[in-house]
């Protein structure tokens, strides 16, 4: 069979004479089988139905699949384009013309928002605020960042720390661990009977996360030494000392709740150096102070203040 005649008898796919689909009027998800797809707007549901809806010629090889959507009405697209591939070494193209026809109803992630529904509430408690605005922009980003069914039904601010409603308790609790893994703490779960569904009992959960007073990163005077917050590590932190040479230590957070941070971080500069023995210029009080370099040092040095004290930081 010549090549014309072999693409006259096969297509490259094959489509529907119509594309149907149901779209959430809120989000845009598209109901797929076993729950639904987000996506960004009606014309995104509309092409990704009939992309799902193509089914392409058995041992069709180098499939490409090009159109362009027009919007007839809010509720139906036509898209014109070809679907192209080759078969037996045979390129093959067809050429298509095909409506997109959307219901519009509401999705179970929206619906549930709309009803309220929620789980398990997850309460950030912290003394620091800075901490607390870590924690709250950490569960935000995972809630924009997972399934459209893990939602917020409500959030905000309360006395001592920040409360979430959450759509999933599963979901819930793994987002407290990962929170206890970054940023160290402990969670305490509990449970409180709402109801009966299908003869069982319907549990709401409250994950109670208190987070430490202190970030990665941060600089504490203990002992009258400035250390560095190198870790955290659920309920130790890892300190480098960054003011003397000295062993790391590891503290339970409990044990770092008394300790002060120190605030402003400033550049010192090195005004004169021969070997370890340097001159510094302190950034608070613009004098020169002698000092001496640590044995193992990069030749950078910060400083910090503390009343009427300076600490310099060998990092």
């Amino acid at each position: 069979m010549c090549h014309a005649c072999f693409s006259t008898a096969h297509s490259s796919a094959e489509f529907p004479q119509a594309v149907q689909a149901i779209c959430c009027r809120h989000c845009s998800a598209r109901e797929v089988p076993g729950g639904w797809e987000l996506h960004d707007s009606p014309a995104d549901a509309a092409g990704a139905a009939l992309r799902g809806a193509l089914t392409w010629a058995d041992g069709l090889t180098g499939n490409q699949l090009d159109f362009e959507l027009r919007e007839l009405d809010p509720h139906r697209f036509r898209a014109d384009g070809s679907a192209s591939g080759s078969l037996d070494g045979v390129a093959l193209e067809q050429r298509f013309e095909r409506d997109i026809l959307l219901e519009f109803r509401a999705c179970t992630s929206c619906s549930r928002q709309a009803g309220g529904y929620y789980e398990a509430t997850l309460q950030l408690r912290t003394p620091r605020e800075a901490v607390l605005k870590a924690a709250v922009a950490r569960v935000n980003a995972a809630l924009e960042e997972g399934a459209p069914q893990f939602f917020a039904t409500e959030d905000g601010p309360v006395r001592g720390g920040y409360d979430f409603q959450l759509s999933s308790t599963d979901r819930a609790r793994a987002l407290s661990r990962a929170l206890l893994l970054v940023m160290g703490g402990e969670v305490k779960e509990t449970s409180s009977l709402v109801g009966r569904r299908e003869g069982r009992d319907v549990l709401r959960h409250t994950f109670g996360v208190r987070l430490p007073p202190v970030l990665a990163d941060d600089v504490v005077l203990h002992d009258g030494t400035a250390w560095r917050v190198a870790a955290i590590e659920r309920r130790r932190a890892r300190l480098r000392c960054a003011s003397e040479s000295r062993p790391d230590w590891k503290p339970k957070l409990s044990e770092l709740e008394a300790a002060r941070r120190l605030g402003e971080e400033r550049e010192a500069q090195v005004v004169s150096r021969r070997g370890r023995e340097l001159q510094l210029l302190d950034p608070f009080t613009l004098r020169t102070v002698e000092a001496r370099a640590p044995a193992v040092w990069d030749g950078s040095v910060g400083a910090v203040r503390d009343g009427g004290d300076t600490f310099f930081l060998w990092e």
